[in-house]
């Protein structure tokens, strides 16, 4: 009688050549596995490397599946979902409320990216001066001397509506906006020609109007505090900081263990910076104090701007922005930011109107085909704008506008020989 051994459960013939050949095929199969997973493993790695020195090769980071690293799935038209080109048909221009020549200096760089000369989508620029300044007026000048698609339009605030033409569109961009993603524009205009009922699309403007308590989660909005004095860096030159925008340059926080951002918190000194708290934030950071506490700031106050400004470059150099997108969100309740939006020059009165009564309701409004418009915003193009509404006492006496600048000249402004 054969030996039998109990093998995995069960009795097994070592003479029985079927049982045999079902535990070769059995082994080979395994080896099969390993060698599959292998060969996966390996593809990874590969990948791995050659995206992070040719980001374009593939429409996501693969690292981001590696190292948990976040990332959006609501890209602009031309991250993973092809090109898309400038429509023909009807010009689009910029019409650029003007202010401050320090930071419209900054949004010179991303409209020269933008032009269509330089393969973008905008045919001409219009500024429209609201401002007496005579240091102002005369650097505007002089780009508009230099830019053919440059000009300058009749002074006044609300003259931008005034001027605009119908079959015409218009992208209204505020003076102070110091960020342009690479395609907010496009981005912007294609989903106004997919949606013909829309009144006006926005761009996704970080901290503004209705997005001012989404891009205040956390994860999105930092623990940042205003460092209390200065904080010498000996490891670096002094040209060095003032051309580096970078946060991770900066060092961490230091200060009282009770110190936190209450109402009516004023600047420490001119020119101060905001440094990360190393740890949880609680509510000692402005956006927390504000959400958390009775005594915090509201999330119009300068110091709010401030962390969120931080936040946003702090995610702008590690790559993630997808922390602000989201896909459309049509007809907001609250209000929408007027500093960078799309719309045709037919229904610039209309939009005018919805700006100066501070409402998004167009129930009131329809068009000639009996349609009522609406009022979107893509989130999918990301746009940051400076708003200095304390003046000197806010935003004003950080050393934002010139880390906004450091950026532009890295990475957007055109050199010139």
């Amino acid at each position: 009688m054969a030996r039998e051994l109990l093998i995995m459960g069960r009795t097994r013939n070592l003479r029985d050549v079927e049982s045999n050949k079902e535990e070769n095929s059995s082994t080979w199969r395994d080896w099969a596995f390993v060698l599959l997973w292998s060969v996966v493993g390996y593809t990874c790695i590969i990948l791995t490397v050659l995206t992070y020195f040719n980001p374009g090769l593939i429409p996501f980071d693969v690292s981001s599946l590696l190292f948990r690293k976040e990332f959006s799935p609501f890209f602009a038209f031309s991250q993973g979902t092809g090109q898309y080109t400038k429509p023909q048909g009807f010009k689009i221009v910029a019409l650029v409320p003007f202010h401050y020549h320090e930071r419209t200096a900054i949004l010179d760089c991303y409209l020269q990216q933008n032009l269509a000369q330089n393969h973008g989508f905008l045919d001409q620029v219009v500024f429209v001066p609201q401002t007496e300044d005579a240091i102002s007026m005369e650097w505007l000048y002089s780009i508009v001397n230099q830019t053919p698609e440059y000009t300058i339009a009749p002074p006044g605030h609300d003259m931008e509506w005034q001027i605009a033409r119908e079959n015409v569109m218009y992208i209204r961009i505020d003076g102070d906006t110091v960020f342009l993603e690479d395609n907010a524009i496009p981005t912007i205009i294609k989903t106004k020609l997919e949606n013909p009922n829309s009144l006006m699309v926005s761009a996704n403007v970080v901290n503004e109007a209705a997005l001012a308590s989404l891009h205040s989660h956390p994860g999105v909005a930092l623990p940042y505090l205003p460092e209390l004095y200065h904080v010498e860096q000996p490891s670096r030159s002094k040209s060095q900081l003032k051309n580096d925008w970078r946060p991770s340059s900066l060092p961490h926080w230091q200060g009282p263990p009770s110190f936190k951002v209450t109402k009516g918190f004023k600047p420490p000194f001119e020119g101060h910076r905001w440094l990360l708290l190393n740890g949880a934030s609680s509510d000692r950071d402005p956006i927390a104090a504000s959400v958390y506490t009775d005594t915090g700031p509201t999330l119009d106050d300068w110091t709010v701007g401030a962390q969120q400004h931080y936040s946003f470059l702090h995610h702008l150099e590690d790559n993630d922005l997808g922390h602000y997108k989201f896909p459309m969100w049509v007809d907001p309740t609250e209000r929408i930011s007027k500093n960078f939006g799309c719309f045709w020059g037919n229904d610039a009165i209309a939009v005018r109107h919805i700006f100066n009564h501070h409402s998004n309701h167009t129930s009131s409004r329809y068009r000639s085909d009996g349609n009522r418009p609406h009022v979107i915003i893509d989130g999918k193009g990301l746009v940051s704008h400076y708003s200095a509404r304390q003046g000197a006492a806010g935003l004003d006496t950080t050393d934002l506008v010139c880390r906004y600048r450091a950026y532009a000249q890295e990475n957007v402004c055109r050199q010139t020989e």
